[in-house]
């Protein structure tokens, strides 16, 4: 079985082709069947590889989207994939609209992969991720994120290792019965842009 990997895409690029790209993905949404019999429904990944001329089954494309934006410049939409981003559906689009710039954020809590490739932080700032019982926060950068967990264990800490340190020792010191109240910290690795 998958862990689930949820990704979130920013596209920017010229108009015509960013537009072409919205279209394509809107109609594949508004049709009434899947384009291509699958498990994933209508905004199945194989769908749009297929609309743009592809053989879904020499592109791995496990997963669909959702969320559907564009605002006449800037494309953006979520995606749900098999154990990571599907890099290779969008390499495939990067190939058919040379222009696009293709901006992602990654989470795959499984396997603890926290990624993207937006290295200047345009769309997707944040570095950190910091979740508790209470709210989830993405900090973009490590001074934030200890300002955010001095407030939550109400003890103040200044650097990476002490705020390691501090959410170690927060979790080990609860119960059982108080499981939920654990601090999770994860850090966003920053991969290489191979869509920009």
């Amino acid at each position: 079985m998958a862990n689930w990997c949820y990704t979130s895409y920013v596209i920017d690029g010229k108009r015509k082709e960013v537009q072409s790209l919205y279209s394509k993905m809107n109609y594949l949404e508004m049709r009434k069947k899947p384009l291509v019999g699958n498990d994933f429904g209508k905004t199945w990944l194989g769908c749009l590889v297929t609309k743009l001329g592809g053989n879904w089954h020499e592109v791995y494309c496990r997963g669909s989207w959702s969320d559907l934006q564009y605002d006449g410049g800037t494309l953006s939409f979520n995606t749900v994939t098999a154990n990571g981003p599907m890099n290779e559906v969008f390499k495939f689009i990067k190939n058919i609209y040379p222009s696009l710039e293709i901006y992602y954020c990654a989470e795959e809590d499984g396997w603890g992969y926290y990624a993207t490739n937006d290295v200047q932080g345009l769309h997707f700032p944040e570095r950190f991720k910091v979740e508790s019982e209470w709210e989830t926060e993405y900090p973009t950068s490590i001074e934030n994120a200890c300002s955010y967990v001095s407030k939550l264990i109400g003890k103040e800490v200044k650097t990476r290792e002490e705020l390691e340190k501090a959410v170690e020792e927060w979790n080990d010191n609860l119960s059982m019965d108080d499981d939920d109240k654990r601090i999770y910290f994860h850090e966003y690795i920053v991969e290489e842009n191979e869509y920009l």
